[in-house]
């Protein structure tokens, strides 16, 4: 399985939890820009135990996350 990485490159993923952390970030970030588009989105890469985004944004409440999740469960 292949990976696009941020700077358009590709690579072989090492596993599958690795590649799928991974699309789930791009995911994420995507949702967050839907629902947000005034959201800068900064750094996002898959780590060891999930993945992240930080985004340029003011913190989100509860009800924030739960509609990125929503918005996440559309995409997929």
């Amino acid at each position: 399985m292949k990976i696009i990485l941020p700077d358009g490159s590709v690579e072989e993923a090492k596993d599958e939890l690795r590649a799928i952390r991974h699309t789930a970030s791009h995911v994420l970030a995507q949702a967050v820009q839907t629902l947000y588009p005034e959201a800068k989105v900064a750094i996002g890469p898959s780590i060891d135990t999930g993945f992240y985004y930080d985004f340029a944004h003011e913190p989100f409440s509860r009800e924030d996350l739960d509609a990125i999740e929503k918005e996440m469960k559309k995409i997929i």
